[in-house]
Parts: structure tokens; C-alpha cells; sequence
């Protein structure tokens, strides 16, 4: 069930993007903004974290451009088939030591999964690690993600 605040944030795509160093190298963080608080994510209770490893951990590597538009064609792609009716919102995307990973909220892993399995790919399936868990009240995006960014 998708809440108005939701909608809305879909429907107006504003990102934020921060470009910064950590000790072990470069990152680049993206985000929608505003960032949503409880009540508005009502119905949004898992995070669902997709990673794409695309080199060794520890390393501080960066995606070469081959990558970088491969995942680029996976966002948008996954983007279209979960956000055209609000099953699962994109919250944020961080780049960082040698891994992608997208942040979206949704009460439906069943659907996404589904979705994430029948939208078009490339002739090599996307090497993708998924995981899930309950986060009604968005923790992980805001405690994990963006703890270090001033939001609005």
C-alpha cells in the first residue's frame, strides 16, 4: 500500500549526491530527499540491501566504466519494474570499496523477487547479493547511510 508521501517522492525524483574519501578510499552516495520519517513509510517495514561486488573488499576500488554501466542498466531497469506502483521505493545508493549497494523499502520481498526474476537482463545474470530484514521505522538508511549527512 503505497502512502501519499511515498508517492509523492517518486513522482518528484529529487536525489542528493555526496562525493567524499574514507579511510580505505572514495565513495559516492546518492539519495532521495526529503528522506521520509515515520508516519509517511507506513507499508515500507523491510529494507531490501542489493550489493553488486565488482572487486575485492579492502581495496577502495572504484566500478571501471564497464560496470558502472552495467549497474547503471540494472538500477533503472529494477527501478521500473518495482517503482512504477510504489511495491518498493529506492531510498539511497552507495558506492564504496569495491561494491554498489542500492537501499530500497518495501512490505513486499515477495514481489520484488519476483520482479527482480522476470525483468530483462543481460546475457550474464547481474551479480547480485540480496539480503532483507524488518526495518519499520528506516533505521538502517538513516542510522547506517546517511548518519554522517545532514538531511532534510
Amino acid at each position: 500500500m503505497a502512502t501519499s508521501k511515498v508517492v509523492e517522492l517518486l513522482r518528484n525524483d529529487r536525489w542528493i549526491g555526496v562525493e567524499g574519501t574514507h579511510h580505505i578510499g572514495p565513495f559516492i552516495l546518492r539519495y532521495r530527499t526529503p528522506v521520509l520519517t515515520p508516519p509517511h513509510i507506513k507499508g515500507y517495514g523491510h529494507v531490501l540491501k542489493i550489493v553488486w561486488p565488482y572487486a575485492d573488499e579492502n581495496t577502495g576500488a572504484m566500478p571501471n566504466p564497464e560496470d558502472a554501466e552495467q549497474m547503471v542498466e540494472f538500477e533503472n531497469r529494477f527501478c521500473e519494474a518495482v517503482e512504477q506502483d510504489a511495491t518498493a521505493i529506492l531510498t539511497a545508493v552507495l558506492t564504496f570499496d569495491g561494491a554498489r549497494q542500492w537501499v530500497f523499502y518495501t512490505d513486499d520481498i515477495e514481489a520484488c523477487g519476483e520482479r527482480l526474476s522476470n525483468m530483462p537482463q543481460t546475457d550474464e545474470p547481474y551479480p547480485l547479493e540480496l539480503t532483507t530484514e524488518q526495518d519499520p521505522r528506516w533505521e538502517y538508511l538513516r542510522e547506517e547511510i546517511l548518519k554522517n549527512v545532514p538531511v532534510e
